[in-house]
């Protein structure tokens, strides 16, 4: 790919399926030197806009419906493209495996927007527009390599003893409670596997939702602390209006950071920080509810080897979430809620005995 002449304007095309992202996005680059030519809302949206458009470069989202922007990615090298992309993302990026993945598949570059308060938007204007410059002088090939070679992840801190080896994701929003209290009083005391129950409820309803569950279950449930340890015969359920984060420890981190896809706690978060530490060892399951929240994280839990199962439509009260987590292609197993804990419990005895 030849490089962008300096003198002439650089076209732009933003790829993200938030309004108010994208707005401000166009917003803050466009000027005399670049130009939005396009926004597409997600990954198919954008592959039908860069053979019409013909962009320099491309700053991208990784959690959008329909295709994501790892896909997106993929898609585009497929094809035969390679348009300079940066991602701008509120993932970390200290190392976060996620964003590796996109840098090796192809991007050439990241900015992270996890806090957009007046103070830094001067501040992310300019890195953006820098980028944006340098992406379009950039030869793609040569600054994936070397972004590779500078972003390293992060190392493995010692784990405690008693930390589970394997660990079930459980992502719940409209009809959700009362499938999540049937999975769950399934499970034997001793079951070898620790679990996250991302439950869209608002603040002060989790802690009475963790109690009753508590109450019905013979494992321990209770609303987790910031701190608290993934153990086994445990299932910890995440707070109103905090996302659930596993650390390196693989502790829990709450964080209150920006809603995703309009909720927080946001599935997503606990799925990707979860495969990113316990790898093919965790177990991915999204119920019934409306929006798009868990279809990013199943798919990230795909990539790390581990499984992925989700309630099928029948059994479902609105068949919105597993249905776009399916629509990523991110689902293993399509089941109601009885055979969705069979095999659960199925995967976790495999796990381990290997």
């Amino acid at each position: 790919m030849l490089a962008k002449s300096i003198s002439s304007q650089i076209n732009v095309l933003i790829i993200n399926d938030s309004n108010y992202m994208s707005t401000l996005l166009k917003d803050l680059i466009s000027s005399q030197t670049v130009r939005v030519c396009d926004i597409a809302r997600d990954g198919i949206d954008a592959l039908r806009k860069i053979t019409v458009q013909k962009p320099d470069v491309i700053l991208l989202d990784l959690e959008m419906p329909r295709m994501d922007g790892l896909t997106f990615i993929e898609e585009m090298v497929k094809r035969g493209t390679l348009i300079p992309t940066i991602l701008v993302s509120s993932f970390s990026q200290d190392g976060a495996k996620i964003v590796l993945d996109a840098l090796e598949n192809g991007a050439i570059d990241f900015v992270p927007i996890s806090q957009l308060n007046p103070e830094n938007m001067t501040i992310l204007k300019e890195t953006l527009i820098t980028k944006i410059n340098a992406a379009a002088q950039s030869d793609p090939q040569k600054a994936v390599l070397e972004k590779i070679k500078n972003l390293k992840p992060k190392r493995k801190a010692i784990v405690s003893p008693q930390a589970a080896s394997v660990v079930v994701t459980i992502a719940s929003s409209t009809g959700g409670p009362g499938v999540v209290q049937s999975i769950l009083s399934t499970f034997p005391a001793d079951i070898h596997a620790g679990i996250l129950v991302v439950q869209h409820m608002p603040k002060g309803f989790t802690k009475k939702f963790a109690e009753r569950l508590d109450e019905n279950c013979e494992i321990n449930v209770k609303e987790l602390q910031d701190g608290d340890l993934i153990t086994e015969g445990t299932a910890l359920v995440a707070p109103g209006d905090l996302h659930m984060e596993v650390d390196s420890q693989l502790k829990i981190k709450l964080v209150d950071g920006p809603k995703r896809f309009g909720v927080r706690p946001a599935a997503n978060v606990t799925m990707i920080s979860s495969a990113e530490y316990f790898g093919m060892n965790t177990i991915g399951v999204t119920l019934t509810g409306m929006g798009h929240d868990g279809a990013f994280g199943m798919k990230t839990i795909k990539r790390r080897g581990g499984k992925t199962i989700a309630q099928d439509e029948q059994s479902s009260v609105v068949f919105g979430m597993a249905r776009a987590a399916c629509e990523l292609n991110a689902v293993d197993k399509l089941l109601p809620p009885d055979k969705i804990s069979e095999a659960v419990l199925e995967e976790v005895k495999k796990l381990v005995t290997e």
